[in-house]
């Protein structure tokens, strides 16, 4: 059983203009949660893995993250689910110390993963791997899970002592 350190880690959504969100969203947080302006916006201009592209945004926060992602590239899955069902929630991610373990547990008791619980890895982040639950068992939320992680600097970084 894989270790109780889950996390709601953020919430994300798919927007239209990365820039017009995070503008949108620091006015809407001056107001409602000031403290989550204080770190600097992680920010990702180009970021993805294979041909799906996009650009990235979290605001910083040790509760549940804000994140924005932007399709950059046309006729791949985010592009076309933005073009079809517009801007709008795309998932929620809960963290774990081992990713592997805790999809593994999924797999065991049977909830369904989309691509079968294989994990995706950026090549430029080889700390960070996570997957999916599809929308089905998730009653219509796609509930992403991931290496956790911290913000840092405008960028992601490993947690310390992250198992492997």
């Amino acid at each position: 059983m894989a270790v109780n350190n889950h996390k709601l880690a953020h919430v994300c959504m798919l927007v239209e203009d990365i820039d017009k969100a995070v503008a949108d969203y620091r006015e809407i947080l001056s107001v409602l949660d000031p403290k989550q302006l204080d770190n600097e916006l992680v920010f990702y201009k180009d970021f993805g893995v294979g041909e799906e592209r996009l650009s990235f945004a979290t605001f910083p926060s040790t509760e549940c993250e804000i994140q924005f992602m932007q399709p950059l590239t046309p006729k791949t899955p985010l592009y076309t689910r933005l073009d079809k069902a517009g801007e709008g929630v795309h998932h929620i991610c809960f963290t774990s110390s081992n990713v592997r373990e805790v999809t593994q547990e999924l797999k065991d008791k049977n909830i369904r993963m989309k691509n079968d619980g294989e994990l995706v890895m950026d090549p430029t982040m080889p700390w960070q791997e996570w997957g999916f639950i599809h929308q089905g068992p998730g009653h219509g939320v796609l509930i992403e899970v991931a290496n956790a992680y911290l913000s840092v600097n405008g960028t992601w970084q490993p947690t310390i002592g992250l198992p492997r």
